[in-house]
């Protein structure tokens, strides 16, 4: 299964052997990976080290653990020494630390002496001294074996956990010192990993080039779901709900599908239902030793450990069940606003929750039905009848998944003007870091375009606005944003709202035209972002 993730970020990988083939000639770009947990990073990271054919260069790999300082500089060392025997083709087996040092002192007697000499020192030295030694090591190495280094830091907003306040700045003045090592970093924690790379690693030598892994469209989740699933046959409906309902996270795809076909197989069914997809969710999300339940337990027993314990709890259930704007959770928890945002930046800064304009989200789909169907349901029920728990976490369920189908059958047009008739007084949106103001519809109604490509497009009226978007589910390019121009003039309004609305690939070139003429032009994950702010189920294409 990791070859068929790998894969599916082979955009990803040829990036980074890109960057090595460069570094190599001499140019040095370093790159930061940043994306939500068990997203795989380290699977990228672990192919891109063990694809590594690079002569004359030699990977370093460290996971970082947060209060672990001796042993990270233990592992930089041991990383160091190992993968610089096993290319010598010196390693018969699995050699403990002292035993690599040793046998490097043929070939690099002075690398080998500094490492007995750092070694001595780990537990006493000054943090700071530690981490000025070790890097002073790295360019030794460097120098007497003529080989090149590549530093792979997984977690590396760890680092900041790790013993002393200054060791992001004084990596950073390593980083642009040590020309002839390329780094290459990963985080879970974007919100912290992007402060980090904007304060401390923002070099004038050196700087990062920063890469997102996101969840994966359509396409790619149904090769995983596909893959697992093997012989047992899966409807495109219930393909798309799993999509939808994990959004598209590699390891819930991965759990749930392999459960969800463990069950099939054990009831002799060639075929998923939607019974036995509901009692896969069950046990995964429902009972106390699931998988995705222990998870999420754990994930919030970490908020519980302070003052206000619960207040977190209760206003991640809140938004969880649709109260995801400032207005709607102060008078729901009955709180003052300024608890409220207070509260709500310290979940952003922990990445549990995401801004968008006037909305808050839960950043992690699976984590946000949980506590809406699965914690909020245990909290609340006014039974204890787990026999009864289970039957109501069914058919909140089975309703999940058919208000999924009824909608997906709708059209794409049916459903932006849905959304759009959604929209309150005072609601803010950021799309393509574009602030849009929103305000309810006087009027609001799907149009066609005579003579165009733009079939189909929607007219709104608020209060001071006008609203004109034209929808396509293919590509646009630029004799559609050319048609689009010659149409909106008919408008004279001076406050116009113009969108081209795509479900297909937006072409370059009618981008900027777009944005030439002050036109927003929106694809399918920007359409999908908004239909999570409303409650509203995304599209899978």
């Amino acid at each position: 299964m990791d070859n068929v993730i790998a894969s599916l970020r082979k955009e990803i990988l040829d990036l980074l052997h890109k960057r090595l083939s460069d570094f190599r000639d001499g140019y040095r770009q370093n790159v930061a990976i940043l994306g939500e947990e068990l997203i795989g990073k380290t699977t990228v990271l672990k192919k891109f080290l063990d694809g590594f054919k690079a002569e004359g260069i030699i990977p370093i790999y460290v996971e970082i653990f947060p209060h672990e300082y001796s042993l990270f500089l233990k592992r930089c060392l041991n990383s160091l020494l190992f993968n610089y025997l096993k290319g010598a083709q010196l390693l018969s087996s699995r050699e403990t630390l002292d035993i690599l040092v040793k046998r490097t002192k043929d070939l690099l007697p002075q690398t080998a002496a500094a490492s007995e000499s750092f070694l001595k020192k780990i537990d006493k030295e000054r943090p700071e001294r530690l981490f000025s030694e070790l890097f002073d090591l790295f360019e030794l190495f460097s120098t007497e074996s003529q080989r090149r280094i590549v530093i792979v830091f997984d977690e590396f907003h760890h680092l900041k956990k790790l013993g002393y306040d200054d060791i992001c700045s004084d990596l950073g003045k390593r980083i642009m010192l040590q020309k002839n090592t390329l780094f290459i970093f990963s985080s879970s924690h974007k919100t912290l990993a992007k402060d980090i790379l904007l304060s401390d690693l923002s070099l004038l030598f050196g700087n990062f080039e920063t890469l997102e892994l996101e969840n994966f469209t359509g396409p790619g989740s149904e090769q995983i779901i596909a893959k697992i699933f093997g012989e047992i046959e899966i409807s495109k409906d219930l393909m798309d709900f799993l999509i939808h309902f994990t959004g598209g996270h590699p390891f819930y795809l991965k759990i749930l599908s392999e459960e969800a076909a463990v069950a099939c197989r054990a009831a002799q069914e060639k075929t998923l239902s939607a019974d036995i997809l509901i009692r896969t969710l069950e046990k995964l999300l429902f009972h106390d030793w699931g998988v995705f339940n222990l998870r999420f337990t754990m994930r919030l027993a970490l908020l519980t450990l302070g003052r206000n314990k619960n207040d977190f709890i209760y206003l991640l259930d809140a938004v969880a069940l649709g109260k995801n704007r400032l207005k709607d959770l102060a008078p729901h928890l009955r709180q003052q606003r300024s608890q409220v945002i207070q509260k709500c930046n310290k979940l952003i800064d922990l990445g549990i929750l995401a801004k968008n304009g006037s909305f808050y989200i839960i950043a992690d789909k699976l984590l946000a039905f949980w506590l809406k169907f699965a914690h909020a349901e245990k909290l609340n029920s006014l039974s204890h009848d787990l026999t009864e728990q289970v039957a109501h976490f069914h058919r909140q369920i089975q309703s999940e998944i058919d208000v999924f189908l009824n909608v997906s059958k709708k059209s794409f047009a049916d459903r932006i003007c849905e959304v759009f008739n959604q929209f309150e007084v005072d609601d803010e949106i950021l799309i393509d870091r574009k602030k849009f103001q929103l305000d309810a519809f006087k009027e609001l109604k799907l149009i066609t375009f005579e003579n165009s490509n733009l079939r189909v497009g929607i007219f709104g009226k608020t209060q001071d606005n006008l609203w004109i978007a034209a929808i396509k589910e293919d590509g646009i390019n630029e004799h559609d944003v050319t048609e689009f121009i010659a149409m909106a003039r008919s408008f004279k309004q001076k406050k116009v709202n113009k969108i081209i609305i795509s479900l297909g690939e937006i072409d370059r070139n009618a981008k900027l035209l777009a944005k030439e003429s002050r036109i927003a032009t929106w694809g399918i994950e920007n359409v999908n972002d908004l239909l999570e702010l409303y409650g509203k189920p995304r599209i899978i294409k």
